[in-house]
């Protein structure tokens, strides 16, 4: 953290740029289990075989009869597996069952197999075919599958981790699918966005009516359709939206606003994210609805509304009818990602009973999330990624003791089981890669990426929907490339489900400048230097993707050495693609390269604690009186040879913060910072190569609260190098003192 006051040079570490990254991994299907290669491959080959050629007949046998015959129905297909042809559950509107349905029953211990099931027709093109297994009241793709012949019978393959509880081939209905997109009011579209569709956030309703807010300025193709949206879901603005849906009058000068809106600004429709409308105003808002769209449809014009999904609770929105009057109906998505998997399909049956498939587009938000116990809130990707590369040293016990020749015990804090943590891994449950940062808290981090985004995307095809809108398509939020995949869907109109190899979500430890690392992989690691000196340790994590690290400086011997606390995170541009291999062996660490992006994020807080001076007097620990105003001041300095661009921040405790430059006032987003002027890491000295910003909010209305926030920041260079660093500061609300009766 930085010390007060805010000019005084932190104590940082320097720091040298971690490995390149890796690139995502390409179509892995689940993963065997963790054992002994050789049984595996014997012992899968032998059930396999008899699985195949027993399967191509399954059917045929299982209504006939045969040598296997238990006479109940079923059949044993395979030494300690038994087979039951069954009626198939329902299917969603973009699925296509092209075998039968098979339910399975192990009598020995589940090992890996490839299975194959006659298809009921001759298919050429087997892009579209999915092993499906139906699971928690819902279809869900297990493997691709290949085709082949297996005695004259066409026969879908697929390669299992282990024998599935019931199994079809399904084929995704072919058609064509839209991307959307929103981005924040003023911000630009992500370069490798393929969009269909925008909508910049720019507008909100107003009590009288009328619309508030200014256009954002945007060059896009002639091929994109621009429909703003008109934000009406926001504590405010809700009310805002009722009150105007209470008033027959009010929802007549509304919809003739918005239509105004949409003539004058030339755009091809708008958007409407009223998502938060009393259950009193249902009828009212279907009023609504069917006579703006009306209106907006006489000037050739379309109307897109965002909504909850229909989870079953109480809710203002009579779908069918909404249905019939939009054009589009975009469905927010779900906070909490296991909670996703849990509802989300359901809702989306339930949706597409009422209203035409294509014209419903799946909401989908790139943001990481955090959970803590029942609150769950968003989480920039970088941010993430910071909290899973934190390290520390355990052993020995004091850092500033270490001697050539000492053992140093390296451990990742948010990560290690001893630490009460858990580490980087793929839960089926969530579809996301995820860790758990321990501590007196029930909190779990899961991160989005293109992996968990493909699973999310395949809903899209098996309900027949539009298409997809993703929640932030800008290029400055602090979120991964998720295009790739989304461009994907568009582009050849298939989604292949993926899965990180575990070796990639494996921490690994690097000692670039010298030491004895042992084995390096893991989230503990044993150090040591028979040498004195400053020595960096860098932990690198990664999400499966992206490859980031964190460093640490140890001092061996006595020297005047720096704290040893982990430095700003560091990652590359991918410029490589990785076959992912089921139990390849862990990668051996890359050295550091010599260069790189560095930025130091500061974080210092000022209450109405005034020392009399009248000046304000910033601190990592403030005190200041309940309700009172709290101004953040944030410092970016470029530590790098090169110039950056400030890309992203964050305030982990209140969303939405906007910091103005100490100077011009203006929004440091997207500012330039100058290469470094040689003040180099932990001096702040002005200068080109930094920029101050505040913000101010409002603290606890009680006395005793304690609020410890953190900024994230990040930057990045013409050349795409990215850098991110955090600081935290203490705010603690106190009551005012009373004086003291003079006598």
């Amino acid at each position: 953290m930085r010390q007060d006051p805010p000019r005084d040079p932190p104590d940082r570490p320097s720091r040298r740029e971690t490995p390149r990254p890796e690139r995502p991994f390409d179509r892995l299907l689940r993963r065997r289990p963790e054992r002994d290669p050789a049984p595996i491959i014997i012992g899968g080959t032998i059930a396999f075989l008899a699985i195949v050629i027993i399967l191509v007949f399954v059917a045929s046998s299982i209504l006939g009869g045969g040598d296997n015959d238990n006479g109940d129905g079923t059949i044993e297909i395979a030494p300690g597996i038994i087979g039951r042809l069954a009626q198939i559950p329902a299917l969603p509107p973009g699925l296509q069952a092209v075998s039968q349905y098979i339910e399975f029953e192990l009598e020995n211990e589940n090992s890996p197999a490839l299975i194959g099931l006659p298809l009921s027709e001759t298919i050429d093109d087997g892009s579209t075919l999915g092993f499906y297994t139906f699971l928690n009241g819902r279809w869900q793709r297990q493997v691709d599958a290949s085709l082949v012949t297996e005695g004259g019978v066409p026969t879908a393959e697929g390669d299992f981790p282990a024998v599935p509880d019931n199994l079809a081939v399904l084929r995704v209905v072919s058609q064509a699918y839209i991307a959307a997109g929103s981005i924040p009011s003023g911000s630009t579209v992500h370069p490798d966005a393929q969009l269909n569709i925008l909508s910049p956030r720019d507008f909100s309703p107003a009590g009288d009516g009328s619309v508030l807010g200014s256009a954002t300025s945007l060059e896009l193709p002639a091929t994109i359709e621009i429909m703003p949206t008109i934000i009406g879901s926001g504590t405010d603005t809700a009310e805002v939206v009722d009150s105007i849906l209470a008033s027959e009058e009010l929802r007549s000068a509304h919809a003739d606003a918005i239509v105004s809106l949409v003539v004058e600004g030339d755009y091809a429709g708008i958007d409407l994210e009223y998502a938060s409308v009393d259950t009193n105003l249902g009828a009212q808002f279907t009023e609504f609805v069917q006579s703006l769209a009306d209106a907006l449809h006489v000037e050739g014009a379309k109307l897109s509304l965002t909504l909850p999904p229909p989870t079953g609770q109480g809710q203002a929105y009579e779908w069918g009818e909404l249905g019939q009057a939009a054009d589009f109906i975009r469905i927010l998505p779900i906070a909490n990602p296991v909670t996703y998997w849990e509802e989300m399909p359901e809702a989306m049956s339930r949706l597409v009973e009422d209203v035409d498939p294509a014209k419903v587009l799946l909401v989908l938000s790139p943001f990481s999330v955090e959970a803590v116990g029942d609150v769950v809130r968003p989480l920039g990707y970088l941010q993430a990624m910071v909290v899973a590369g934190e390290a520390a040293i355990r052993e020995p016990e004091n850092p500033n003791e270490i001697e050539p020749g000492s053992t140093v015990k390296l451990v990742a804090t948010n990560l290690d089981q001893g630490e009460g943590a858990s580490t980087l891994s793929w839960l089926d449950d969530a579809a996301a890669v995820s860790f758990a940062p321990g501590g007196t808290e029930s909190r779990r981090i899961y991160i989005e990426n293109a992996f968990s985004f493909g699973f999310k995307l395949e809903l899209v095809q098996a309900y027949a929907l539009a298409g997809v809108s993703v929640s932030d398509a800008s290029a400055e939020s602090d979120v991964p490339d998720v295009w790739p995949v989304v461009n994907g869907l568009v582009e050849s109109a298939t989604v292949t489900l993926a899965r990180p190899n575990d070796n990639t979500l494996l921490p690994l430890w690097q000692a670039p400048s010298g030491g004895d690392l042992g084995a390096g992989a893991g989230t503990t690691a044993i150090w040591t230097s028979s040498e004195a000196g400053l020595f960096e340790i860098v932990l690198v994590v990664s999400d499966g993707v992206r490859r980031f690290g964190r460093e640490i400086i140890v001092t061996v011997g006595e020297l005047d050495a720096p704290d040893t606390t982990s430095t700003p995170i560091v990652t590359f541009a991918p410029d490589e693609t990785l076959e992912p291999t089921p139990g390849e062996e862990t990668p051996t660490p890359t050295p550091l390269p010599a260069t790189g992006v560095f930025v130091e994020v500061g974080l210092l807080a000022d209450g109405d604690d005034e020392d009399g001076s009248g000046d304000p007097k910033f601190s990592n620990d403030e005190l200041t009186s309940p309700g009172s105003f709290v101004t953040y001041l944030v410092t970016f300095d470029n530590d790098s040879d090169v110039e950056v661009t400030i890309t992203s921040y964050s305030d982990n405790t209140y969303a939405d913060v906007v910091c103005r430059d100490v100077t011009t006032g203006e929004d440091v987003l997207g500012l330039t910072l100058g290469a470094d002027d040689g003040d180099g890491p932990g001096l702040i000295d002005g200068g080109s190569d930094e920029i101050q910003c505040t913000y101010t909010v409002t603290a606890p209305e009680l006395g005793g609260e304690v609020v410890q926030n953190t900024i994230t920041g990040s930057v990045q260079s013409a050349s795409g190098d990215i850098d991110a660093d955090q600081d935290g500061a203490m705010v603690t609300t106190i009551e005012p003192s009373t004086p003291t009766p003079t006598p």
